[in-house]
């Protein structure tokens, strides 16, 4: 999906300024791309339909929606869009009312193409937030809203993880937001600081005069602080941890990509996994997640390879009776392998370490510790 994501996005930014003016070529060209990409059928009205217009009891909406999208017949989310060149403030009234209407409906997007907002109902049930809980400008945002569009594949929708990614997220932005209050300098700590720099009587005008040039100071402090802990602690560890370093480096090799080709082949097309290579072992995880391991190879291409998952020894070996399972750290087990063939066995233990690590993840847990490197 990342590639496809970001192929999307070079595609979006070359087109946008000719769909202005033209609701009808922002949607085809810059909108139904992504749901597609996510592995919607917008032409097949039994799970999009366009221009949806909601029975709301004995009556029927006046305006419809622009997409409603649809599971076993049920709405799970409306999406209002508009022409590329219209600010979206504003146009979240009606996708209000939609989605006050559908209590099955956790998730309104209202779109131009280009800007992109998603609300729930944090505040009060059914009632959609007036602050989308993920904003992402496409033109000018680094990277997209990766954890979230991952959420919104048809694949792995499900609404009560989305509303728990958005209380996470809206917790996240409130801590964000009050950090950012506690560590405005303050009046009376800039009048400190300056006490034997600036000559002026400190009166308000000059004390606020200095506050951008102290948040600026606390910065660059901190940044040559972490540098030379940095560099006292690496003079410290040079002898003990160079020369290792320098005799074992990470090589990748073509038994760990054969390996990594297979796990994607039985964890199959809806369980997207990235790899990690180290010098100990070679790791598969969750998209963009490198803290979120489903497996751990170790020694393939070479004899006694093993695959490490976190899942735990009676849930592996009822899966894998003719194999030899024993526990590996906190909540692990390691799988031994008589060579890399045996991985094929392994087909279900890894879709159920899959689906664990994104049960978990989804809901805002804590990454399960992995098992010491060894």
């Amino acid at each position: 999906m990342r590639d496809a994501i970001v192929a999307y996005i070079k595609r979006v930014k070359e087109l946008a300024e000719h769909c202005k003016g033209n609701e009808q070529a922002t949607k085809k060209s810059l909108i139904e791309p992504l749901f597609t990409i996510l592995g919607y059928d917008v032409t097949d009205p039994r799970e999009c339909v366009p221009e949806h217009r909601e029975d709301f009891g004995r009556n029927r909406s006046a305006k419809p929606v622009d997409y409603a999208f649809f599971k076993d017949g049920i709405p799970i989310f409306f999406v209002e869009a508009k022409q590329v060149d219209r600010r979206l403030a504003g146009y979240d009234e009606q996708l209000a009312d939609y989605f006050a209407k559908a209590p099955t409906a956790k998730l309104g997007i209202l779109t131009n193409g280009v800007h992109w907002r998603f609300f729930t109902d944090l505040e009060n049930d059914n009632v959609m937030d007036r602050k989308p809980f993920v904003e992402w400008q496409l033109l000018s945002d680094e990277n997209p809203p990766w954890d979230f569009l991952t959420l919104l594949q048809k694949s792995q929708y499900n609404a009560d993880l989305v509303r728990t990614f958005a209380q996470t997220r809206h917790q996240q932005n409130l801590l964000i937001e009050e950090l950012s209050r506690l560590l405005e300098p303050a009046p009376e700590f800039i009048k400190l600081a300056v006490a034997n720099i600036e000559t002026r009587y400190l009166k308000e005008s000059v004390v606020e005069s200095w506050k951008p040039v102290l948040k600026a100071a606390i910065d660059e402090w901190t940044k040559q602080h972490r540098l030379s802990s940095l560099l006292s602690v690496g003079s410290a560890e040079s002898v003990a941890q160079e020369e290792p370093a320098k005799k074992r480096p990470v090589v990748t090799t073509q038994a760990e990509l054969d390996g990594f080709k297979t796990v994607q082949r039985l964890l199959g097309p809806n369980r997207n996994v990235e790899y990690e290579d180290t010098v100990s072992f070679f790791k598969i995880h969750l998209p963009g997640k490198p803290f979120w391991a489903v497996c751990r190879l170790k020694k393939f291409g070479e004899k006694k390879p093993s695959v490490s998952v976190p899942l735990p020894k009676e849930e592996v070996e009822s899966m894998v009776p003719s194999l030899n399972v024993v526990p590996h750290g906190q909540r692990w087990s390691r799988i031994s392998l008589a060579d890399v063939g045996q991985l094929e066995l392994l087909g279900p233990v890894l879709c159920a370490a899959w689906d664990q690590r994104w049960a978990s993840y989804g809901a805002g847990a804590q990454e399960t510790e992995e098992p010491p490197d060894e």
